[in-house]
């Protein structure tokens, strides 16, 4: 049977319109992002990284004394990673939020909150002085959870594989490390346990819109280490670190009940 001309075309055209009225209900019956949090789409993503990118790690920073311990290796390989899609706090999780969970649950405050509470100009500082199960009381009262290596790794860089949340090289006007300019130092170097306030560093933002990947302060995850299981990956840099811990496949392994004055976390929610 021939179809005209005519025919073909109310076809085309009744295809495109239910086209478009399937795009506009999928679109505006879409679940919005909970509040704070940006979704991370399901897939593939680039993590680790490269032989040659290890090599030119340890060139830069192998021969100082500060480094001689450090598991330049564990990165290895650069592979793909599938992930299910996820919901990820675009800050740190910050004082201000902390204290609303030890006001409602009792728990303990961090221990350079004199007093219990947090210092008056420090609220939208990232919270400091958590260990890990600190780290997952608090994510468990919000109804989240803290994110795997993976998870985290992937909000940090996106699918590419680039070394910073912004791209392959470092700048240090756009992340708050010890290479960073004083601009972002909120109290200077000498105020060693507050860290700075999250987003003040306006270049520090992965392909997500996640803020202060790179800099501000190291991110605990749910990961534990392969062999220690006491111990448990960090992600991230710190406002004290130089920038081979402010790219995206930095990792290390920490003691769980450690605390720390660089170590905060910001946490994750499956996306159903």
């Amino acid at each position: 049977m021939k179809i005209s001309a005519k025919q073909l075309a109310l076809v085309t055209f009744t295809g495109l319109l239910l086209a478009f009225h399937h795009a506009a209900y999928s679109s505006s019956n879409a679940m919005p992002s909970p509040e704070g949090m940006v979704l991370v789409s399901a897939g593939e993503f680039l993590m680790g990284s490269t032989q040659q990118e290890i090599d030119e790690v340890k060139k830069e920073f192998g021969g100082r004394a500060l480094y001689k311990d450090y598991p330049f290796n564990a990165e290895m390989p650069k592979r793909k990673v599938n992930l299910k899609a996820f919901y990820i706090d675009i800050y740190e999780v910050t004082n201000r939020k902390y204290q609303e969970f030890v006001k409602q649950t009792g728990h303990a405050a961090p221990q350079s909150w004199g007093g219990g509470a947090y210092p008056a100009d420090c609220a939208d500082n990232p919270v400091l002085y958590v260990n890990k199960e600190d780290a997952e009381a608090y994510a468990k009262w919000a109804h989240k959870r803290l994110p795997t290596e993976e998870e985290w790794e992937k909000a940090a860089r996106g699918t590419d594989g680039r070394v910073f949340p912004w791209g392959n090289t470092f700048d240090s006007g756009k992340a708050a490390t010890a290479d960073s300019d004083f601009e972002f130092i909120q109290h200077g170097f000498c105020k060693v346990d507050t860290g700075n306030k999250v987003g003040v560093a306006p270049g520090d933002v992965s392909p997500y819109g996640v803020h202060d990947m790179a800099g501000n302060s190291r991110e605990w995850t749910a990961t534990l280490d392969s062999i220690h299981k006491d111990m448990a990956v960090i992600k991230g840099a710190s406002w004290v670190d130089l920038h081979i811990n402010a790219r995206a496949a930095h990792r290390e392994s920490v003691p769980v009940e450690g605390r720390s004055h660089i170590v905060s976390f910001r946490c994750v929610k499956d996306a159903e």
